[in-house]
């Protein structure tokens, strides 16, 4: 927002927020509602800020490197030999034995495309490769072997032609990911840390055999309206756990439940009602709007508020679009709905001097203009209707005064154009019922707005307003100074 340019703005914001206070709108539902909402979740920024963020810290680079070896290294690159049959696997495996070099196994054991049997497969990271094969390279050395492997429906024999166990420059180029993952589980684990101690905190009761007996089909009969959590005087009976854990489920595309996706559902949502009500609570008792910073966005958010119930409450009723001030509108804006210089023409266009001198010659003599560019033109001549600013500036001046039906024959350097006019520039209007819904809420907006003023006015006349012009000036050189930094 720009800093204004006088103070008008705010002395109006205040004097309307007085008159709502005034007129004790702090008690619509809402208000309440609204000014509860923004609380809630500011109360649970700054919580968040204090016990988590605050104590999350960027890990030193040996913890870092230790984590980037641990989930990214080795990268391998393998040579690969995969067969079919389960006899050529035997003879491969007794020819490795025998100690035969990697590359001639395949020509040995009489397979085709040696080649392509021994292409390599690049440089990639071990979790990349299928966990049956990388438990078989895994402790292997540059050079190493391993064979066979039994993975889908084939047999493999693997050599692994480079290793490398990390360096400093994929480090680098994953540096900022490593990061981004410690502060995640730093994250976790300080949440678990304040939910710990906010149950000690609250009375928290957890019935662990009633949760454990929700299965996929939901809590039964009898267990349905128990209590399965209590925080307080809140009580969570089994059927609401159930209907969240079944929501959280669509939301992650589990159509078909299976057990072990429904208990990680069901142990996600215990631990997301205990956090979230926990943490809102928690929050909330420790009024942070009572204290700077959030004190003062708070007390502005209140006044903000009510400027909003009283514009709603008070203002708006009394805006009202009749179908006379949209027509009374229309009326007198019609160039808003104007395209002006339209023009609807048909255009045949040669080059050949002789052609077109037959062509004017017939012309003259009254023939139609149409039948006469059909050897032009076989498929017909093509018509166009827009606004005339959009044509040549030759054309242009020759067809702005014609009326409509008349021709207009254009010399243009090595071509000749042969325009006639279908209907003459006009002005076309855009029909009301295709800007009755603009009109209107353009009108509402204007009636808001004065309806709004006059309001405005009549709490200036009946109010003193003294403004310390110096103090205005030096606080709008310092905000202006802040927009700009």
């Amino acid at each position: 927002m720009k800093v204004h340019e006088s103070t008008d703005p705010f002395v109006d914001f205040m004097l309307l927020a007085g008159e709502a206070g005034d007129m004790q709108l702090f008690d619509n539902p809402s208000y309440k509602k609204k000014l509860a909402v923004f609380l809630k979740v500011r109360s649970l920024m700054q919580l968040k800020g204090e016990e988590i963020d605050a104590h999350k810290v960027i890990p030193p680079r040996e913890e870092l490197w230790q984590a980037y070896i641990k989930e990214y290294t080795p990268t391998l690159n393998l040579r690969m030999i995969a067969v079919q049959d389960e006899e050529q696997a035997n003879v491969i495996e007794q020819f490795m034995q025998q100690g035969m070099a990697f590359e001639e196994l395949a020509g040995a054991a009489g397979l085709g495309d040696v080649a392509e049997q021994l292409e390599s497969t690049g440089p990639m990271r071990y979790t990349r490769i299928p966990k049956p094969l990388r438990d078989a390279v895994l402790p292997l050395k540059q050079g190493g072997t391993a064979g066979p492997v039994q993975y889908g429906h084939a047999w493999y024999f693997l050599e692994v032609t480079e290793r490398s166990d990390g360096t400093d420059e994929d480090f680098e180029g994953l540096k900022q990911n490593l990061i981004r993952a410690s502060l995640k589980r730093q994250e976790a684990e300080l949440t678990q840390k304040l939910l710990q101690q906010l149950k000690s905190e609250y009375e928290v009761s957890v019935d662990q055999p009633l949760i454990d007996s929700i299965g996929p089909e939901g809590p039964s009969k009898t267990d349905a309206d128990k209590i399965a959590v209590t925080i307080g005087e809140l009580k969570i009976p089994a059927s609401f756990v159930f209907a969240s854990i079944e929501k959280t489920q669509k939301t992650r595309g589990h159509a078909k439940r299976h057990a072990e996706a429904f208990e990680d559902s069901k142990s996600r949502i215990v631990n997301d009602i205990l956090v979230q009500v926990l943490t809102e609570k928690a929050s909330l008792d420790r009024h942070y709007e009572e204290v700077p910073p959030l004190k003062f966005v708070y007390e502005f958010y209140t006044k903000y508020r009510l400027v909003k119930e009283f514009e709603e409450s008070v203002v708006r009723p009394q805006v009202k679009v009749t179908d006379k001030d949209i027509k009374d509108y229309y009326q007198k804006n019609q160039e808003q709905f104007s395209r002006k210089g339209i023009i609807e023409y048909a255009k045949v266009t040669t080059n050949e001097s002789e052609l077109a001198e037959k062509i004017q010659q017939k012309l003259k003599n009254g023939e139609d203009f149409f039948t006469i560019m059909q050897p032009v033109s076989p498929a017909g001549v093509p018509m166009k209707k827009e606004p005339l600013a959009q044509l040549r500036p030759s054309i242009q001046d020759a067809v702005k005064s014609l009326a409509s039906g008349q021709i207009a024959i254009i010399a243009d350097g090595e071509n000749t154009h042969f325009v006639k006019v279908i209907r003459a520039v006009q002005t076309e209007v855009t029909p009301l019922e295709q800007v009755r819904d603009m009109i209107a809420k353009s009108l509402e907006k204007q009636f808001f707005k004065d309806v709004r003023g006059g309001y405005v006015q009549q709490l200036r006349d009946r109010s003193t307003i003294k403004v310390n012009k110096r103090a205005w000036k030096a606080l709008r050189e310092q905000l202006q100074e802040e927009d700009a930094s």
